[in-house]
């Protein structure tokens, strides 16, 4: 599969203004952008807010996508998103893109008097506030191989009238020298000189998760075999998980954890040889770089929720597979009854090989 980037477009004859919702988590904030990024390519001269988590903020306010970034908070009271849609409102926005199917979305769209609220019931349900949206756009029937970034993007697509086109790779958000200063300065704490590697062990769903001993002996084989420099990313909370694999493993294991913002990690990924992730946000983030990606999926659907980078290599359990009614060999995914170390560390190694002789 190719990922072309967008391209410029002849300006429109007028310039419109579109507030785009997407409060769930870090991975469906990325898998919005190709929607974003063919918004831009057909209309450059429009306006292009945002509303987003408070987790990818950041990441939305340095994105050349967006003009305009919005924090919706679903922790804090109605009375403040009455306050956020009056702020909205100011600003008249002729069209809403509701991408979460979430009630808050909707109905901030609608407190802010915007007067076109579209959703799309094959991307996420449109719940109970389903009255308050203007159309319900119809992404067709056979989306069991359709990602959800490509929905997305086709959403955008037909909202603006146009065929989706192929899906489109998202750009990575303008990275401050800050943030490679902070990736140069962790990375400097790993000992040795061998290839550095990037671990994700957890995520927020537990059933994504692939069991602490296959990471222990991944972990030992990558340290033993090829001399890498392994860390682990993730959130605080994920800091016990990486300081019990180094136990577990035997091997240095740098604790990352708690220790970086989003874009650092950006950064980290750039500066790293691989990233080896469960299906979490943190492979999309790797996957807005060149840097090899090796993806696991336990439970989720590898056609649904795949980082979208020609460097990524997928690795799925048969039984995530039938879950959602895919096929052995049906996608860009290898699978297998059970994705064992070997399974992993033979990719790992086929990678360093392939970056070794380039």
């Amino acid at each position: 599969m190719t990922f072309p980037s967008p391209t410029a477009a002849p300006p429109p004859t007028e310039t419109g203004s579109v507030l785009f919702f997407q409060l769930k988590h870090i991975g469906d904030f990325l898998m919005t952008l190709p929607a974003l990024g063919l918004w831009r390519q057909t209309r450059p001269h429009d306006r292009l807010g945002l509303a987003a988590a408070p987790a990818v903020a950041e990441l939305a306010r340095r994105h050349p996508w967006v003009d305009e970034v919005y924090i919706v908070d679903r922790a804090k009271s109605w009375r403040e998103n009455f306050r956020l849609a009056r702020a909205i409102a100011r600003e008249q926005y002729g069209q809403a893109l509701i991408f979460d199917g979430q009630t808050r979305s909707i109905v901030t769209a609608a407190l802010a008097g915007i007067p076109q609220r579209l959703g799309a019931s094959g991307l996420y349900a449109l719940g109970q506030a389903s009255p308050l949206f203007t159309r319900d756009i119809d992404l067709g029937r056979d989306l069991r191989l359709a990602s959800q970034a490509w929905r997305s993007q086709k959403m955008a697509a037909l909202a603006l009238g146009r065929e989706p086109g192929p899906p489109l790779r998202p750009i990575a958000p303008t990275l401050a020298p800050e943030h490679y200063a902070q990736a140069d300065r962790l990375i400097a704490e790993l000992e040795g000189d061998g290839p550095v590697i990037g671990l994700t062990l957890a995520g927020r769903q537990p059933e994504k998760s692939w069991p602490l001993a296959s990471f222990a002996e991944l972990a030992r084989r990558l340290f033993t075999e090829k001399r890498a420099r392994l860390f682990v990313t993730g959130g605080p909370a994920e800091s016990a998980a990486a300081q019990a694999l180094a136990q577990a493993a035997r091997v240095p294991v740098a604790d990352f954890c708690g220790r970086t913002d989003l874009m650092a990690v950006i950064a980290l990924a750039e500066r790293s040889r691989l990233f080896i992730t469960i299906d979490t946000g943190t492979s999309h983030l790797a996957a807005l770089t060149e840097t090899p990606l090796i993806s696991l999926f336990i439970w989720t659907s590898p056609a649904q929720w795949p980082p979208p980078s020609p460097h990524a290599r997928l690795l799925c359990y048969d039984w995530a597979l039938k879950r959602f009614g895919l096929r052995p060999g049906e996608g860009s995914w290898k699978s297998a009854p059970i994705i064992t170390p070997d399974i992993v560390f033979d990719e790992a190694a086929a990678i360093l090989e392939h970056q070794r002789r380039a």
